[in-house]
């Protein structure tokens, strides 16, 4: 019985350090954000927006004030549970009958350009909020530095506003 014990310890420890060793294997890599549409249909693809609003709110309260990408990465560890429960709500507010689910993961994504800054293509730590069954189009940013949260908010309201129409809202 000790024996087991101390195997569910060890295991338990390791478990629990993975984010972290992840968060320090690049210090000036970005952490990427990946939100994924149940379906290409496109009531799916118009609330995958309307999440990704509330799931940037939040992210951006999460994130304020770090002082790095470790601490940004344990903080988007911790919040995982929230990041769900704010996406499976606004899924449940707009009518839809599935939920989501978030987590932390290390993927690879395309060459993209946000403006002034390029990544190439990659692997990269990601947070990874799939909605349904995930199996849509998605949309991507970047959660550290956080480029996602400054755009074009003009053109963001405008489309969420046609994305609303479209669902009745």
């Amino acid at each position: 019985m000790k024996k087991i014990i101390i195997t569910f310890l060890v295991l338990s420890c390791l478990l629990i350090s993975l984010p972290l060793a992840s968060s320090c294997a690049d210090s000036d890599s970005p952490i990427r954000i990946h939100i994924r549409a149940n379906s290409d249909g496109a009531e799916d693809q118009a609330v995958k927006f309307i999440v990704r609003d509330e799931v940037v709110d939040y992210i951006s309260t999460l994130l304020s004030g770090v002082k790095g990408r470790a601490e940004a990465y344990n903080r988007l560890a911790i919040g995982l549970g929230k990041i769900e429960k704010t996406a499976s709500k606004k899924l449940s507010d707009c009518g839809f009958g599935y939920g989501a689910k978030a987590r932390l993961a290390y993927e690879y994504f395309p060459d993209r350009d946000y403006g002034e800054m390029s990544y190439p293509a990659g692997y990269y730590d990601a947070l990874i909020v799939e909605l349904g069954s995930g199996k849509g189009g998605n949309w991507w940013c970047v959660a550290y530095p956080p480029l996602c949260f400054y755009g074009n908010q003009a053109e963001e309201f405008e489309y969420s506003s046609i994305i609303a129409e479209i669902l009745g809202l």
